[in-house]
């Protein structure tokens, strides 16, 4: 009798942070489709900016990468 144990595979992965510019940030929200989110952010935002702390910043608005990358007609 042949039994099959499952075995659990832990990976582990690794967020870095990307510097950027303030106003690539207000960029990408202005064709994103969110000028508002994007008039914010240059009020809101320092420059330079990491993507950690974009990410931070977004989620009050509800917005992550995935949507960004969505609106903009993309796919995660």
């Amino acid at each position: 009798m042949h039994v099959r144990r499952k075995e659990q595979v832990h990976v582990q992965t690794e967020v870095v942070a990307v510097q950027l510019t303030r106003q690539h940030v207000v960029d990408v929200l202005r064709t994103a489709g969110l000028p508002e989110m994007a008039d914010e952010a240059v009020r809101d935002l320092p420059d330079p900016v990491d993507s950690e702390q974009v990410a931070a910043w977004a989620v009050p608005y509800r917005i992550n990468m995935g949507e960004l990358v969505s609106r903009m007609g993309g796919s995660p």
